[in-house]
């Protein structure tokens, strides 16, 4: 099991920027020294309540402490932007972190950002197929011809090509079944590809999802994918009541946000838009002492089959010293667990 340290890049209009960043930078600096495998991070639009570091940008800010250490988007909301800005500054990470650029693209969920890009919402799906198309061809051809609904190319010629050959691995999103088989549709697993599964999933739906991704890759005739990623709250404390009182506050901001953007009624499929907090964190979290998140972790391995943790630790006005300690805990205790438990 390989660990991946998913930036929080999340945080109030209010909070001084350059410390948050440099406070990510020290994250990122600790995984690297106890043996994390990568960094991740996710992508919002910052708008209104909620500032989000754009996440490419801040990739090439992270290369520079993470020699090493595969770089990924988990995931980029792939129809807000034109698939030639993404394909190029995609390819200048791989570049600047040594060929271990991953690029993790989704469809996107919420309607307000669309609405805030002038993009139709209800085409999405249309603009993600024909971007993640595009992107494949500008990686391993010379010259692309492409007309689309939504993007076209007139002998273009992509002259910032990843040093990845023949391209850099994608990550697809996806939370419910057809997305998932979509995902299964987009993946050339050979070359890396692979599905990720939502944080905001409880672990036995990711069970559910991760038979059907299977299954999908089987009848297509695809072999299983060489990096199987699941993406995962994680906080690790002394003790689960430690953990509660001291990121409870974090987790619940950050998740009344969501709520207010539709993701549980709209996206999850809950009744309630706001579930209370202990209803919230079952199925989505490791939660508590390096004992018991060694022993949920080893559950999610074992019944999803994944071979990554990606571990999403941080989340709005969470103080710095309990991510490092989320980072140290999980690095010097809950990864030899896993080892024991394993060997």
């Amino acid at each position: 099991m390989r660990f991946s340290l998913f930036i929080g890049a999340e945080h109030r209009p209010s909070d001084s920027f350059a410390r948050r960043l440099s406070e990510h930078l020290e994250q990122v600096r600790l995984a690297r020294e106890l043996g994390f495998d990568g960094i991740a991070i996710g992508n919002h639009l910052s708008y209104s309540t909620t500032a989000w570091f754009p996440p490419l940008e801040t990739l090439m800010r992270v290369a520079a402490e993470a020699d090493g250490m595969s770089l990924g988007t988990c995931m980029l909301v792939l129809p807000l932007y034109h698939p030639l800005h993404v394909a190029e500054q995609a390819a200048l990470l791989d570049a600047a972190s040594g060929g271990r650029a991953i690029l993790g693209v989704a469809p996107g969920w919420n309607k307000e950002e669309f609405e805030l890009m002038g993009l139709d919402h209800a085409r999405r799906f249309g603009r993600y197929a024909e971007a993640v198309t595009l992107i494949k061809r500008l990686y391993t051809e010379e010259e692309v011809s492409f007309e689309g609904k939504h993007f076209r190319a007139d002998r273009l010629r992509l002259a910032l090509k990843p040093m990845r050959k023949p391209r850099l691995p994608m990550w697809f999103g996806g939370s419910v079944e057809n997305a998932v088989k979509r995902a299964a549709s987009m993946a050339d697993t050979d070359v890396g590809d692979t599905w990720v599964a939502s944080a905001h999933l409880k672990t036995d739906v990711i069970l559910e999802q991760a038979s059907v991704f299977r299954t999908a890759l089987a009848e297509l005739g695809k072999a299983p994918p060489q990096d199987f990623p699941v993406l995962r709250n994680v906080v690790v404390a002394p003790d689960r009541a430690s953990a509660i009182r001291e990121v409870g506050p974090a987790i619940a901001e950050s998740y009344k946000i969501f709520g207010n953007w539709g993701l549980f009624t709209e996206v999850v499929g809950d009744a309630k838009p706001h579930p209370e907090f202990e209803e919230l964190i079952d199925g989505r979290f490791v939660f508590g002492s390096p004992q018991e998140a060694a022993e949920e972790i080893t559950r999610i391995r074992d019944v999803t089959g994944c071979t990554r943790l990606v571990c999403r630790i941080q989340w709005v006005g969470m103080e710095h010293r309990h991510v490092m300690r989320t980072i140290e805990l999980l690095g010097t205790e809950v990864a030899p667990l896993l080892r024991r438990g394993s060997s």
